[in-house]
């Protein structure tokens, strides 16, 4: 072995501001054995190579050879590579980069590629995640908690993220082996919407044998196309023919045409919606009051708001036996303050 190593281990270890004593108590050695591979007065056995590699990041190799890298080349590299990033490429590069901050907190190019580097590692586990997830679809099919995972991990529900071509390739295979899934047609159906194929779209959607999950999808692509006045007629034409669960229906509506800036009817809507949750189930959700509390703020009827959170702390105590100012209602209490100072700024301009 070419005893460079030990002047390596010492420029690693001044680099990232590490003692002798933390790299040796990492090691379970003392460190008077660290002190003697820095002067090349002993070298360390072959069996620490690889928790020295794993403790600076680095690979085995660049124990022999980091002296002569370009760090940030190297830095580059791992940023420009295909595929998972390694615990120990992350290791190394981290060290290095934040290395270079502490002692200038200024340095953009250390702090550009900081940046890229926990996002390459937030795609990297964002990709893991949603491997699992293909495989909890496959042995549950039916399991809406995981369909709603992987959508959200491919991009599917936010309209500003991409959609994933594995999304495509994964569902497309998965809908040969089960064609009536419906997680799976409705999860297929918005990353088409989403990614503007509507014909595709409209040919998952007519296989769905449910009706109002039908209406509903092709109401959504309505307004997002701007024909609201198209959608909205569709869903009201829905609602006379619904006898179950028109409380959530009524809900979705509802916030439809919040969204819409229809205000009435969004209004009326979730009235309607908490009267019919307040009949069929105990204790009722109180979806519809925390949506008029959002839309009245965005409407300008601050002291209707505050009523709905105030109804939200009343039910908090009633039905889910919270003390009023205990850590449920917390935020109520923080709406109801902010509220409050809107008031008042508009009653001084």
């Amino acid at each position: 072995m070419e005893i460079s190593i030990g002047k390596t281990i010492k420029k690693l270890r001044t680099e990232k501001g590490v003692t002798q004593e933390e790299l040796a108590k990492y090691l379970n050695i003392t460190f008077q054995s660290v002190s003697k591979w820095e002067t090349e007065a002993a070298t360390p056995d072959t069996m620490f190579l690889p928790q020295i590699a794993i403790f600076f990041g680095v690979s085995i190799d660049d124990l022999f050879s980091v002296g002569d890298i370009n760090h940030f080349e190297r830095v580059d590299k791992i940023l420009s590579e295909q595929g998972e990033l390694s615990e120990s490429s992350f290791l190394y590069a981290k060290r290095y980069l934040v290395g270079l901050l502490d002692e200038n907190a200024e340095n953009v190019e250390a702090l550009r590629r900081v940046i890229d580097l926990y996002k390459k590692r937030m795609d990297s586990y964002t990709e893991t995640v949603a491997r699992y997830a293909e495989q909890a679809i496959n042995v549950s099919p039916d399991n809406r908690d995981f369909h709603f995972i992987y959508a959200r991990l491919r991009g599917i529900q936010w309209d500003y993220e991409p959609v994933s071509w594995r999304f495509f390739r994964f569902y497309d295979n998965f809908i040969k082996k089960y064609p009536d899934n419906k997680e799976a047609q409705i999860n297929l159906y918005r990353g088409y919407e989403q990614t503007n194929k509507y014909e595709q779209a409209d040919e998952i959607n007519a296989k769905i044998n449910d009706e109002r999950t039908r209406v509903m999808l092709k109401a959504d692509t309505l307004i997002r196309l701007g024909r609201t006045d198209e959608a909205f007629e569709m869903l009201d034409e829905l609602s006379k023919n619904l006898s179950d669960n028109i409380h959530y229906f009524l809900y979705e509506v509802g916030e439809r045409r919040r969204r819409a800036g229809h205000f009435e009817k969004a209004e009326w809507l979730f009235e309607q919606s908490q009267r019919l949750y307040d009949l069929s189930i105990q204790p009722p959700p109180m979806s519809a009051i925390y949506a008029r509390a959002f839309m009245y703020d965005t409407w300008g009827k601050y002291e209707k708001a505050i009523e709905m959170w105030e109804e939200i702390k009343m039910r908090n105590k009633r039905d889910y036996n919270n003390q009023v100012e205990g850590e449920d209602n917390k935020w109520p209490n923080e709406m109801i303050a902010a509220l409050k100072n809107k008031i008042a700024q508009r009653e001084q301009g």
